[in-house]
């Protein structure tokens, strides 16, 4: 699994086409270099060499294929705090051993935030239990991610972005073993994915199409934007009592124009927003920031600057292995289920 920790890519500072291009592969990690080349206006050639010096200098860490959050009625959510490990490495490692994790970032201070996956609700206490051992978090925060308030990017963050009506409909044993294929490599060319799963390029590509359409598939390129010299942030916004955390969030998106942003609410922490964003311009975050503790609804902006970050897998990794291998009888649709499989 991607470990952006450890990072042995050539240094590239990176210029605005390229930053062009990184959002354009965020959004569709299958983006064909044609497509890419129209987009930023520039060759194909050129395209593909831009494409291969972002992978190999480390910014671009591959591309990830599973089956969505919002599909498997899956619960994202975020334990947040001051780790008392050293090397904070130590802490990652431990926390990569439970199947909960997804990804830990760790900011200034020696404080990780640790994003998790659960099946179901129940399982939340044992994890943030779980996380306040391994990174030794003497006081950690707990915030589940409301995924519904149309503040996430289109792409996928954590079961965020844009949500479709699926009305429980089942993934096939091919949609699956497609996935699967997929699982380490997105852009991998529709031919080899045939070749692989037993099935026509022509059924395979109908069938991607679906399930992209449908929201079952999600597709995600890591990134590790410090590489090519950029500034990535997650900023606390805490507010007033009888602000709107919706507006709030609005606001900021439609002010502040960074290249790259969104917003992360929760369900059970309602005078918090967190503002991520990606900026080259330090001036351009500073006045910003300034900006935004002078709003009437702010009651505090704290500015956290990421700067390492770790990718786990989890048991939904295990998932695809697991049932590529017999195809199992339909089952009825249960609520936080795991799979739901023709």
């Amino acid at each position: 699994m991607f470990n952006t920790s450890h990072s042995l890519g050539v240094l590239k500072e990176m210029d605005d086409a390229d930053r062009k291009l990184l959002i354009l592969v965020a959004e569709n990690p299958r983006i064909h270099i044609q497509e890419l080349a129209k987009r930023l206006g520039i060759s194909k050639q050129v395209a593909s060499h831009r494409m291969q010096v972002l992978t190999k200098s480390g910014i671009i860490l591959g591309s990830i294929a599973n089956i969505s959050i919002p599909y498997l009625d899956a619960i994202p959510v975020v334990i947040f705090g001051r780790s008392e490990t050293a090397p904070i490495e130590r802490a990652l490692d431990r926390l990569g051993e439970s199947e909960f994790s997804r990804r830990a970032n760790v900011v200034g201070g020696n404080i990780i935030y640790v994003t998790g996956l659960l099946r179901r609700i129940s399982e939340l206490d044992g994890y943030a239990e779980f996380v306040k051992r391994a990174a030794e978090m003497p006081a950690p925060t707990v915030g589940i991610y409301n995924l519904d308030d149309g503040l996430m990017p289109v792409y996928s963050v954590d079961g965020g972005g844009k949500r479709r009506q699926q009305n429980c409909k089942k993934l096939s044993p091919l949609d699956l073993r497609i996935i699967a294929s997929l699982n380490d490599d997105a852009r991998r060319p529709i031919a080899d994915i045939a070749d692989t799963v037993g099935a026509s390029a022509k059924t395979v590509r109908r069938h991607l199409e679906d399930m992209i359409s449908e929201g079952s598939l999600e597709l995600h390129a890591p990134m590790d934007l410090s590489l090519g010299g950029d500034i990535f942030l997650s900023v606390h916004v805490n507010f007033a009592d009888g602000a709107d955390k919706v507006v709030v969030g609005r606001r900021l998106l439609s002010k502040y124009r960074f290249r790259d942003a969104y917003v992360r609410t929760f369900s059970n922490l309602p005078g918090l927003i967190m503002w991520v964003l990606w900026s080259d311009n330090m001036t351009e975050i500073r006045k910003a920031l300034r900006e935004v503790g002078e709003d009437e609804d702010v009651l505090a902006v704290t500015p956290n600057f990421v700067y390492l970050e770790r990718i786990y897998p989890t048991w939904r990794d295990k998932l695809l292995a697991v049932r590529t291998r017999s195809p199992k009888k339909a089952r009825a649709c249960e609520p936080h289920s795991g799979l739901r499989t023709q």
